[in-house]
């Protein structure tokens, strides 16, 4: 009797449950690999965006540090300003208490210097009397306004002395009336030394006389001295030496 195939078969049926309880087992083992390694995924991609995270924290972390640097950098250079600012106030300060004490002693002086122009020109030679007697003045109505600044007074007011010292370096003739006759004559001013005038005609002169304060007549001597005068005045004859009487200071002739 042969009895190897039950034997086989017995075999066969005690290793049958085995091998199904291995392949359960590696099922059960790729399961668990594949959870694993599921895990493992979203693991990394949770390390993935912490890091991400981390980047984005660092990013904005740097940005403010640069952003907190510029405003300190901003706050400084502010400070410095504030500071010039304040110093440029205490100046301007300075300047303006000097200022108005300037004002309180040049205003003074300004009106001293337009009566002392006032009389000076009322005792000068009466030449152009109408237009200097008008500028001294506009010059006290410029004073009393307070609508020109104390530069501008003090501008105008030198321009009136420059103009009156410029008279005495000076040749002028121009037509006008006799003051004392009212007929119309030529008048001859040599500076501020002497001061003629002549008829149209030519036939006629005098000069003013500072100690009488009045016109004279002059020999006719002088005719021809103050008739080249004129010329040269206008600009009309070459510059000669002129024979002329001058009043000496003190009023002699």
């Amino acid at each position: 009797m042969d009895r190897t195939p039950f034997t086989s078969a017995l075999f066969l049926a005690c290793c049958l449950p085995a091998s199904v309880a291995a392949a359960a087992t590696l099922e059960q083992t790729q399961d668990t690999l594949k959870q694993s390694h599921r895990q493992g995924a979203e693991v990394q991609r949770g390390i993935e965006q912490l890091d991400q995270q981390t980047r984005d924290n660092y990013e904005a972390y740097s940005a403010a540090v640069q952003q907190a640097e510029l405003m300190e950098a901003y706050n400084r250079q502010l400070a410095r300003m504030v500071e010039d600012q304040s110093l440029e106030l205490e100046d301007i300060q300075a300047q303006l208490a000097s200022l108005a004490e300037t004002e309180q002693a040049t205003l003074p002086l300004l009106v001293r210097m337009q009566a002392m122009l006032g009389e000076f020109v009322a005792h000068d030679l009466p030449f152009l009397a109408d237009e200097r007697e008008q500028r001294v003045a506009r010059l006290a109505r410029l004073l009393d306004r307070a609508d020109v600044s104390l530069a501008e007074k003090y501008r105008q007011m030198l321009e009136a002395y420059q103009i009156e010292a410029e008279y005495g370096r000076t040749l002028e003739a121009w037509r006008d009336r006799l003051s004392q006759e009212g007929r119309e004559v030529t008048f001859l001013r040599l500076g501020r030394v002497a001061l003629y005038y002549q008829s149209l005609d030519g036939e006629e002169s005098g000069r003013w006389d500072a100690r009488q304060q009045r016109w004279i007549s002059l020999d006719e001597q002088y005719d021809w001295s103050i008739r080249q005068g004129i010329h040269m005045a206008r600009q009309q004859s070459v510059p000669e030496l002129l024979e002329l009487p001058i009043q000496q200071p003190g009023g002699a002739s």
